[in-house]
């Protein structure tokens, strides 16, 4: 339970204030328990951030998982689409959290090997694999098709969605009702 509190408490205020500007007696302060009760449920605060990392990763691995397993794509180029949506209604839903991703995470780790670059690294491996299995079955069920080079329009898909979450997250692009119909579209215009 305390734990709990800890975690959410730090996820706001690493979301509003940043990781470097939240100190620990803030952190206490703000979830309503002593600083050592954080230290007995974690070892520093940067096992806070990447318990935070770890957890949007699969929660986010869950929601596309389970919103494939509920939307039942009738082919592969509605898994694509599938993996694209319920990616951008995550990171949309899970603004706070993806702060943390978008702002924080990269000053968190210096090289390939840190937990942090590991964790996010899965979700980007994660989706990219997905979309990249999906476009070769597409190629096969004749949804997508065969000239695609499936490894490439993965990366392509996966860093236009990042950096459209990201520019959306920053306010450099502003959001409309269309933009995920558009995003889509134009998506089935490579694909097909």
């Amino acid at each position: 339970m305390k734990r709990d509190i800890i975690l959410d408490t730090a996820a706001r205020l690493f979301a509003e204030r940043g990781f470097s500007n939240t100190p620990t007696s803030l952190l206490a302060k703000e979830a309503g328990v002593a600083e050592g009760t954080i230290f007995r449920h974690f070892r520093t605060k940067d096992d806070i951030f990447l318990t935070l990392i770890t957890n949007v990763k699969n929660q986010l691995i869950d929601d596309i998982e389970k919103y494939l397993e509920v939307r039942e794509p009738e082919n592969a180029l509605e898994k694509v689409e599938s993996v694209i949506k319920s990616f951008y209604v995550f990171v949309k839903k899970n603004h706070m959290e993806f702060s943390l991703i978008f702002r924080d995470a990269p000053t968190r780790y210096c090289g390939n090997s840190e937990d942090f670059f590991v964790q996010i690294k899965e979700i980007y491996t994660y989706v990219t694999g997905y979309l990249c299995d999906s476009i070769e079955e597409g190629k096969l069920d004749g949804s997508i098709l065969a000239e695609v080079d499936a490894q490439e329009t993965a990366n392509m898909l996966m860093a236009t969605m990042v950096g459209l979450v990201r520019g959306m997250h920053f306010g450099f692009i502003e959001p409309s009702d269309n933009m995920l119909k558009t995003v889509l579209g134009n998506f089935k215009k490579v694909l097909c």
